[in-house]
């Protein structure tokens, strides 16, 4: 019988401490990043507008990479939130753009880091995805930017990050950007090569900055002339 009651109280704790483990589990892949539950608060600025004139900048900034020999544009983080709140929630027309499941993206920049996070299904059992990058265009090379992948995770758990990347690297190819990635000691690198299908270099990327709220993208679109060496003030990173 004191056997049977040893066995009993050891399955009591063995069961008590696996809901622990469980909870505690739960807890940390429900927990949302602070950038993405700041990004939320929208009330004291119109989505709608700052939405309507972000989409318009950015079909002018692809008329101006074909017809105008100097280009580019800077985009707030404010803005991009907006589009997202507007277009990108669990019912937004764009939503589909997304894989499957995942819904409303919010970003944010924290120096020269660049952070996205994106819910994951809808109610209880939903957790925000984010990943942590630092981006900088390579120097010495025609359209190519490093992006690296400083921090992956759901909710506050790490998170397998091979899925991720294929699914960066499958959205970039249908922008016509080419994606290899490979390894800087233990973070993830993706090398990103722009106008990748253009048979011949007619546009080139000048600069490519991520910092204090924003993000800037620039350069020149040429026919004859050959392109110039990006002034690029990272190191150059290649494979």
């Amino acid at each position: 019988m004191r056997s049977r009651r040893q066995l009993f109280f050891a399955i009591l704790i063995l069961m008590s401490a696996a809901g622990v483990t469980f909870g505690g589990l739960l807890f940390s892949a429900k927990k949302e990043p602070t950038f993405y539950c700041l990004a939320n608060h929208s009330d004291d600025w119109d989505t709608h507008e700052r939405s309507a004139r972000l989409l318009t900048r950015v079909l002018d900034l692809q008329n101006d990479i074909r017809a105008k020999n100097e280009w580019g544009d800077t985009f707030t983080v404010d803005d991009l939130n907006a589009f997202f709140i507007e277009h990108l929630g669990p019912k937004g027309r764009l939503t589909e753009a997304l894989p499957k499941g995942f819904h409303s993206p919010r970003i944010a920049i924290d120096g020269d880091r660049l952070k996205i996070g994106v819910k994951y299904g809808e109610g209880f059992w939903s957790t925000v995805v984010w990943v942590e990058l630092r981006v900088w265009l390579v120097a010495e090379e025609t359209n190519l930017a490093a992006v690296e992948v400083c921090n992956l995770k759901a909710g506050g758990l790490p998170f397998g990050s091979q899925s991720i990347l294929d699914k960066m690297a499958d959205i970039a190819r249908d922008s016509s950007i080419d994606v290899t990635w490979y390894r800087n000691k233990s973070n993830p690198v993706g090398v990103f090569r722009f106008f990748a299908k253009q048979p011949q270099v007619t546009s080139q990327v000048l600069t490519l900055e991520v910092k204090d709220g924003r993000i800037m993208i620039a350069g020149r679109s040429f026919q004859d002339s050959p392109p110039v060496t990006p002034l690029a003030t990272n190191p150059a990173v290649m494979p």
